[in-house]
């Protein structure tokens, strides 16, 4: 018998017959099979925002066998919530964290919690047969993992979940677009900084409601292909000639690429919009007192589209369990 990936399917493969199956289906499969159908995940969702309330319905709905700790204050959230973090973990083979998985030093990022949950608390508690996935750990969550020996996966870094992801990202920020100015983004000057994932998508969504796209990249196949789409690519070399024309200026780049130099040559009626994860691609200061627009837009997907962030989640954790 032989599993063969396909784009988004597996495939099953055995002398007699050919059978495709979507991943929760195989997932599914994998859990009747293992162990003579005796092995059934209990799954444990700590903390987070309104992506892991509706990450724990989605399981609870599909009759998995699902927890929650640091969820008191969840109204929402139709999962059993354990008041004691020790008998949690006991319960559960599979835990999974939020993202981002801390925000602040040592804490879990948890909305919902009615007291901090301290990383060290978590993972003094972890065993080695436990499954753990998390959502972008910082430098200091990574490093105490490794103090406690604790073995994960970041489900941030998987490039089918990033890509899915940019949908929620692009979309909220054409959104912020549309309600942050008083012109229509139609006919607007829009300047996309970094031709990544999101880059890609956003600067697609913004041609196709009408606005002059110009996209910085640095790339030679990246200037070629914005220039294809019938865009305007600006090689990062001359992005100063054409940041003072601009309406708007949406960065996605995770480096300081408007400095106070450049914020000298945006027009005062100008929206800044910053996509990029902390401490971002802007300097705030130095737009404060040039008193310009700017927005932080940190964590869209968990704001805007709680329940398909919640699925991107799901898929991936379901992928990587039968992985």
């Amino acid at each position: 018998m032989l599993w063969v990936k396909s784009t988004n399917t597996y495939v099953l493969l055995n002398s007699y017959y050919i059978l495709v199956y979507n991943l929760e289906e195989i997932f599914m499969l994998c859990k009747e099979d293992s162990k003579g159908g005796s092995e059934n995940h209990n799954f444990l969702i700590v903390g987070g925002d309104d992506r892991l309330v509706e990450l724990a319905n989605i399981f609870f709905r599909k009759g998995y066998s699902v927890y929650t700790y640091g969820m008191e204050k969840a109204a929402a959230c139709q999962a059993e919530n354990l008041g004691s973090l020790e008998e949690a973990v006991s319960k559960c083979d599979v835990i999974i964290g939020p993202i981002p998985f801390s925000k602040e030093l040592n804490k879990i990022n948890s909305s919902y919690a009615i007291k901090p949950i301290e990383i060290s608390d978590l993972f003094s508690k972890i065993t080695p047969d436990k499954r753990l996935f998390f959502g972008a750990l910082n430098k200091n969550s990574r490093e105490l993992a490794e103090n406690f020996n604790v073995k994960y996966i970041d489900y941030h870094h998987d490039e089918g979940y990033q890509i899915q992801n940019t949908i929620p990202t692009a979309e909220g920020a054409i959104a912020l677009m549309i309600s942050e100015t008083e012109r229509t983004v139609f006919g607007s000057n829009v300047l996309i900084l970094g031709y990544g994932r999101i880059g890609k998508l956003l600067s697609e969504y913004t041609k196709a409601i009408g606005a002059k796209v110009y996209v910085e990249a640095r790339k030679d196949s990246d200037i070629t292909w914005i220039n294809t789409r019938g865009m305007k690519a600006v090689h990062l070399d001359n992005l100063n000639d054409y940041i003072g024309e601009m309406d708007i200026i949406v960065n996605t780049v995770p480096a300081l690429i408007m400095d106070s130099n450049r914020l000298e040559l945006v027009k005062s009626d100008t929206l800044i919009l910053d996509l990029a994860s902390l401490p971002g691609g802007v300097d705030f200061a130095a737009a404060q007192e040039k008193g310009l627009k700017t927005i932080h837009a940190l964590g869209i997907p968990g704001k805007i589209a709680a329940k398909s962030a919640a699925e991107y989640i799901f898929n991936t954790v379901c992928k990587q369990l039968i992985s």
